[in-house]
């Protein structure tokens, strides 16, 4: 089976926020390298999160935030559905993650993802069959192979 790999907000902010320039390159490396893959996922959450985020914590305008947001929903393989909610309330309560984590995961199985790629830490390094990695610790090639 060939990685499909969910995307979190803060690996798109980070790959675009030049306050931290070491942090930005790693996300934006991850990001090519998994576009190029054709393993990307982007899940509809994530896109709505970096068009708040991008406008308050980047400081960019809303059409400038938007631009990107809508490169974003190229990536998004369904739309967020009650199956989704279903699981995500039996994730949070299982793996006590925060909701908008467990909502993520969720997705994440629903789209058939085999990774969730994000910073924050989980209680968990394997959530539903999910398995999480860290864009800071783990790199492309470990998970997709080397090209």
């Amino acid at each position: 089976m060939s990685a499909r790999i969910l995307v979190d907000t803060n690996v798109i902010l980070y790959s675009r926020d030049g306050r931290f320039p070491e942090k930005r390159n790693r996300c934006a490396a991850w990001l090519k390298r998994l576009a190029d893959a054709q393993a990307l996922v982007i899940s509809p959450q994530a896109a709505g999160e970096h068009q708040v985020n991008a406008q308050g914590k980047l400081g960019e305008s809303q059409a400038d935030a938007a631009r990107t947001t809508q490169r974003l929903l190229t990536w998004c393989m369904r739309p967020v559905n009650a199956e989704d909610v279903e699981r995500a309330l039996k994730i949070e309560a299982r793996w006590r993650v925060r909701w908008w984590d467990a909502m993520h995961l969720s997705y994440a199985v629903g789209a058939g993802c085999t990774h969730f790629l994000t910073e924050d830490a989980q209680s968990a390094p394997t959530i539903e069959g999910v398995k999480i990695i860290d864009p800071f610790v783990v790199a492309p090639d470990d998970v997709l192979g080397a090209q």
